[in-house]
């Protein structure tokens, strides 16, 4: 078989790879962002202590992703990812032995101080590969990771509350955190990190450096805000689904995963199925979409009503929030260069959103009530619809070209 018949092969081995890896990571961690807030509520906390637990993971990702890209990019992804991991099923074998809800609060910023090692290892990885995996697959990454964390975690930790007590599920969890270390040999061939020629200080005085560059030579504001944004609608539905089951719909808790799933799925099939819309929208139509069907989610499940309401517009959630990962997904790919860097930016905008997102719809709904926690990410996405159109009249035709296999950016050149 010739080599260029087997490149293809290969090519699709390395997908396949992060794929099945990506899935598995993230069953356990959809099944585990159920069960935090379901233990909450059994610890008594409040929609605004439970909004708290939800955003203080986010806080630990923020904390250290900006190290973890230098780190990435100075050892490798691998041994990252096996250090995150060992650490995670330490903390999740913990979470049982919370008392009060000051202790899972105090377990879930350690757990997503780690777990940046992870998906900045993991994201690194695979965006280095993108380009000859495919730009139109960029957005594969993170719908791989839905299936499980949308859709099969959900699923699983409903099952399991009808079976299990919830001392019992985290640590089955914690005992399913080791098969993706298993898996990580998954991870493409890494070069051997270079020798460091300075110490971890001034590598990452370099590192911010090189962020500042990466920021002043290609259009990624909106991107990165859209990522923040994004990411903390997604955190805020997961946290609060639970108690508006609970308390609104009063229904068990664990019905609050066929809703997630719902959602989830919406996302997967528009991340998979909806790539093709970039041959035929503009980067600002495709934008604008996407905000229109996010408002309309939103404005509907801020709106207290029956199951099949929640159930639609759940859905609808799924598709806009979808449609906004194509968009930033594709600008993430066609930055070149370390990708330790760049995905240090992207996680960094993530962690701010699952940090600020919970805690601020975890402050409206306190204070009104639960399902209103939405309504307070409608001025968010109306604010990057008109920063969307600002930056097309600045960035419009170079984007829309790269969209469709040029450059973007001076990175693109390096």
């Amino acid at each position: 078989m010739s080599a260029g018949a087997t490149r293809p092969m290969a090519t699709r081995g390395v997908l396949g790879g992060f794929l099945v890896l990506n899935v598995v990571s993230g069953t356990v961690a959809g099944a585990m962002q159920l069960m935090v807030p379901l233990f909450a509520l059994q610890l008594l906390a409040t929609t605004a202590q439970i909004g708290m637990i939800r955003g203080i993971s986010g806080l630990g990702l923020l904390l250290l992703v900006i190290p973890a890209g230098f780190l990435v990019d100075h050892f490798g992804a691998r041994r990252l990812f096996l250090l995150g991991s060992l650490v995670g099923t330490v903390l999740t074998f913990a979470i049982p032995l919370s008392q009060i809800p000051l202790h899972l609060l105090a377990l879930q910023g350690a757990l997503g101080l780690f777990a940046s090692l992870k998906s900045t290892a993991l994201t690194s990885s695979f965006f280095s590969r993108i380009r000859e995996m495919g730009i139109a697959r960029a957005g594969w990454y993170k719908g791989s990771m839905s299936i499980g964390l949308s859709f099969l975690g959900p699923l699983l930790a409903a099952a399991l509350t009808q079976a299990l007590a919830p001392e019992q599920i985290f640590r089955l969890l914690a005992v399913m955190t080791l098969l993706p270390i298993a898996l990580v040999f998954f991870f493409h061939e890494e070069a051997r990190p270079a020798a460091r020629q300075s110490g971890l200080t001034a590598g990452i005085r370099a590192q911010l450096s090189d962020l500042r560059a990466l920021l002043a030579n290609n259009p990624l504001v909106l991107p990165l805000l859209t990522e923040a944004a994004a990411g903390g609608c997604f955190a805020a539905f997961t946290a609060f689904i639970v108690p508006i089951v609970v308390l609104s719909l009063h229904l068990p808790g664990g019905f609050a995963s066929v809703l997630t799933s719902l959602e989830g799925g919406a996302f997967i099939l528009t991340v998979f199925l909806a790539g093709g819309l970039i041959r035929h929208l503009s980067p600002l139509q495709l934008y604008l979409l996407a905000v229109t069907v996010t408002l309309g989610a939103l404005i509907g499940l801020g709106v207290p009503g029956e199951v099949f309401r929640v159930a639609a517009f759940s859905v609808v959630l799924g598709v806009g929030l979808g449609l906004f990962n194509l968009v930033t997904a594709m600008r993430q790919g066609l930055i070149k260069g370390e990708k330790g860097k760049a995905v240090s930016l992207f996680g960094a905008s993530i962690g701010i959103g699952l940090c600020l997102g919970p805690l601020l719809g975890g402050q409206v709904g306190a204070h009104f009530y639960p399902s209103a926690a939405f309504i307070a990410f409608v001025p968010v996405f109306l604010a990057l619809a008109a920063l969307a159109v600002r930056e097309a009249r600045i960035h419009g035709p170079a984007l829309a070209l790269a969209f469709r296999g040029g450059p973007v950016g001076e990175a693109a050149e390096a």
